[in-house]
C-alpha cells in the first residue's frame, strides 16, 4: 500500500509539472506580479506546480487580467483540502477539472483565505462537483459571503487544526489584514504557509477593505513563524528563499505606503475624489496622490488603480473611522 501511495504521489507530481506550459524564458527574478512581466499571456493559465509531494500552488488569472491569482491544493488519501477558489465560475470549473486530473479524491474542505470575489467567485462549480464540501472562514468572511454560491458553514476565530489523510492543516487567524476576515493555512509537516491576500507579492498594497496598520502586524506574525515556504495569494511562486524575501518586500511596501499616506494626512493634503461619469474616462487622481512618493512600492503592479484607494484607507484609519 505504501509503495502504491508513493507511486501515485510521484505520478501526480509528474502530471502536474507536465501540464504546466514551458517556462524556459520566464524571468524568475522579476517580482512585479504583472503577467507580462514574466513574458506570459492569459493562455498560459491555469498552471500549477508541486511545492511538496501532493501539495500544489495553482495559478489562474485575476479578473483584471493583469496578474495571477493563486490557490493551494492539498491532496491526501482521504480527500482534498483547497484554499481559495479562483475569481469566476469559468475558472472555478477549470479548477475542478484539474483537481480531478490530480486525484480521484473529492474536495472535502474549502478554506476561505480571502473573501474577495477574485478568490471566491469560483465556488459554485466546486459545490456542484462535491456537494458535501465544507466551507470554512472567519465570522467576518461568512458575513461577506452570505450570497456566495457556497457560503461558509464552519468558522475559525483563532485557530483550527484539521487532520486529513494523515496531513495536519492549521487554519490560523493571525489578525486583520487585506480583507478583515483573512485566514492563513500552515502545513507543519512541510513548513509551508499559504497566506492568500495577506501576502501580495509584487502588487501595490490594495486596501479597499483593509486594516492598514493591523495588516503590517499580521505579516510580522507570519514571519515570526519562520515557515520554509510562504505562498502569496497574488504573485509568482518561486524558490523558498525568494518567497521569504518577497514577503519582507511586501511588508516594506505596506509600511512605505502607510508612512507616506500618514505624512500627507498630517500635512493636511486633501484627497477629494471626483465623481465618476458613466461612459467617461475615470477622473484624475486626487491632490494627495499626485504629491505622493510611494518609495519601494512605486513600481508594483496595480499602482495606478490602487494608490488612491490605499491613501484614503490610511486617511480613514488616521481619523479613527475604520469599521
Amino acid at each position: 500500500m505504501m509503495k502504491n501511495a508513493l507511486m501515485f504521489a510521484a505520478g501526480a507530481m509528474t502530471l502536474a509539472l507536465s501540464l504546466m506550459p514551458a517556462q524556459a524564458a520566464e524571468n524568475t527574478k522579476v517580482s512585479n506580479a504583472a503577467i507580462d512581466a514574466r513574458g506570459l499571456t492569459l493562455v498560459d493559465f491555469p498552471r500549477w506546480k508541486a511545492v511538496a509531494p501532493n501539495i500544489y500552488a495553482y495559478e489562474g488569472f485575476h479578473p483584471s487580467k493583469v496578474m495571477n491569482t493563486v490557490s493551494l491544493i492539498v491532496v491526501t488519501n482521504d480527500g482534498v483540502v483547497l484554499v481559495d477558489a479562483m475569481g469566476d465560475p469559468e475558472q472555478g470549473q477549470k479548477l475542478v477539472d484539474n483537481i480531478k486530473k490530480l486525484t480521484p479524491q473529492p474536495v472535502k474542505y474549502l478554506i476561505v483565505g480571502s473573501d474577495h470575489g477574485d478568490h471566491m467567485a469560483g465556488n459554485g462549480p466546486l459545490k456542484a462537483a462535491w456537494p458535501g464540501l465544507t466551507v470554512i472562514s472567519t465570522p467576518a468572511s461568512q458575513k461577506a459571503l452570505e450570497k456566495n454560491a457556497a457560503p461558509p458553514t464552519e468558522l475559525v476565530t483563532d485557530k483550527r487544526t484539521l487532520t486529513v489523510g494523515g496531513t495536519e492543516i492549521q487554519i490560523l487567524n493571525l489578525g486583520r489584514a487585506h480583507t478583515g476576515g483573512d485566514l492563513v493555512v500552515y502545513l507543519p509537516q512541510t513548513k509551508i504557509m499559504f497566506m492568500s491576500e495577506v501576502y501580495l507579492r509584487g502588487v501595490f498594497p490594495a486596501m479597499r477593505s483593509a486594516y492598514p496598520s493591523e495588516w503590517v502586524e499580521t505579516v510580522k506574525k507570519a514571519q515570526a513563524m519562520n515557515a520554509n515556504l510562504y505562498i502569496a495569494g497574488h504573485g509568482w511562486v518561486d524558490d523558498p528563499a525568494t518567497m521569504k524575501a518577497g514577503l519582507e518586500d511586501s511588508r516594506k511596501a505596506l509600511e512605505a505606503v502607510i508612512k507616506e499616506a500618514k505624512r500627507l494626512h498630517a500635512a493636511k493634503v486633501p484627497c477629494v475624489v471626483a465623481p465618476a461619469t458613466p461612459g467617461a474616462p475615470p477622473p484624475p487622481p486626487c491632490e494627495a496622490v499626485t504629491k505622493a512618493n510611494w518609495g519601494v512600492a512605486s513600481d508594483l503592479a496595480l499602482k495606478d488603480s490602487q494608490a488612491q484607494i490605499a491613501l484614503l484607507k490610511v486617511y480613514q484609519e488616521a481619523d479613527g473611522k475604520l469599521p
